[in-house]
Formats: C-alpha cells, sequence, structure tokens
C-alpha cells in the first residue's frame, strides 16, 4: 500500500495522481513526511516521520538563530535542523534523553560542571560509555562551543527576521557541547524553575533524507 493510501486513506484518482513535488529539507512545513536512509544512529534507519512541530532557537539574533523541526515517528521522536559547517550543509538530527540515559553516559559531577556558573569554559566532557540503544548517537570527547542565555519560541522563523515580541519566546540557559570530529554534539537546555532538556544531537549528509512528502 503507498504512503499516502497508508497515512490519509487513497481513493482512484489520488492513487493514479503523479508524484508529489520533491522538498527541500530546509523549507519542511508541519504535515510534511520525511523517509530517513540507513544511518548509524540506533532507531534512525528506515524511519518514516511526521513533522509535527517547529521551534526557533535564538542564539544571538538573526545570523545565529536556528529552526528546528520537531518528527513523530512510529518507534521514536526526533529533532531535525539543517546547519552549516564551513561551507557545507549538514542535516542535524536529535533525540532527547532522559537522566537514567544521561548517567549511563557521563560522569554526572563531570555532567554538572556544564551547569555550574563558577567553572570556566571550555568544558571538556568525555563519554564514559554508549549503551547500545544509543549506539551511533555520541561521540568519545566534547568540547564547550556556546554556553550563554537564549531565547525559544514556537514559532517558525526560518524565513523571516525574529521578532522581538517578549510574548514569542521563553528564555532559557543553552550550552553545546560538541565532539572534535564535529560529527556530534550534545545540547542542553535549563528552563525557568529548573527543568533541564538534553539531546544528543548527529550531523549527517543531507542525503540521509530518501524521501520527503508534502501534507
Amino acid at each position: 500500500m503507498s504512503l499516502w493510501k497508508s497515512i490519509f486513506g487513497g481513493d482512484v484518482a489520488r492513487d493514479n495522481a503523479p508524484p508529489p513535488q520533491a522538498l527541500n529539507a530546509q523549507t519542511l512545513q508541519i504535515g510534511n513526511i520525511v523517509k530517513f536512509g540507513f544511518a548509524a544512529q540506533a532507531g534512525l534507519s528506515n524511519q518514516r516521520c511526521r513533522v509535527v512541530g517547529v521551534k526557533t532557537y535564538d542564539l544571538g539574533g538573526d545570523a545565529k538563530k536556528k529552526g528546528v523541526l520537531l518528527l513523530e515517528g512510529s518507534e521514536a521522536d526526533f529533532s531535525l535542523a539543517v546547519v552549516k559547517q564551513g561551507h557545507r550543509d549538514f542535516l542535524e538530527i536529535g533525540i532527547s534523553i532522559l537522566p537514567a540515559q544521561v548517567k549511563e553516559l557521563f560522569d554526572l559531577e563531570e555532567f554538572a560542571r556544564i551547569f555550574d556558573p563558577e567553572v570556566e569554559a571550555p568544558i571538556t566532557l568525555e563519554r564514559i560509555k554508549e549503551p547500545e540503544s544509543l549506539a551511533g548517537w555520541t561521540g568519545a570527547v566534547y568540547y564547550q562551543e556556546l554556553g550563554h542565555q537564549a531565547y525559544i519560541s514556537s514559532e517558525d522563523y526560518r524565513q523571516r527576521y525574529l521578532t522581538t515580541d517578549t510574548a514569542d519566546w521563553e528564555m532559557l540557559d543553552y550550552a553545546l557541547l560538541v565532539s572534535e570530529d564535529r560529527l556530534f554534539a550534545v545540547q542542553t537546555e535549563v528552563y525557568d524553575g529548573g527543568r533541564t532538556e538534553v539531546s544528543l544531537l548527529a550531523y549527517l549528509p543531507l542525503d540521509k533524507i530518501e524521501e520527503m512528502w508534502a501534507a
């Protein structure tokens, strides 16, 4: 059964329609579908995911903003952004991890240094092991690249300028630690009240998305 039919229910007219126009990973919208090819990251290979949300990080004005798509798959959820490293664009694909998984990956005392304002940056963080459930998502050693206050919005600012309307934005303490080969990163977000989110990021070629469908 075709993807369109399995998701939306098909009819003869739709089944005989021409294939949907190819999309660009940077302009995907809520409702679009993406299919990943083979990937070394556990749980990512051959996943079909629907874009269910978007968020924008203001990391220091329009030149440093980052638009992130939220993907819902049948087995796992991911984040997706297109970021530039040098002169090339890469997919930044992320998964959220729980405190128990953080404890498996890192020494907690060393990890806590990320949040200590008295610890002088840049911080180095070593992985102690990589559990099978997170295979392919981590690097051996990370170096702090960013660590400052930032803002996040549930609005999509990828194709427009950031607004100063405070109703759109929530403040957070943001940190990004990147592996030496720049293939992996650890992202931490601390919100008012102490809520903390930790994500593992992997940087993959654009062609890891094999197919895209418009909603």
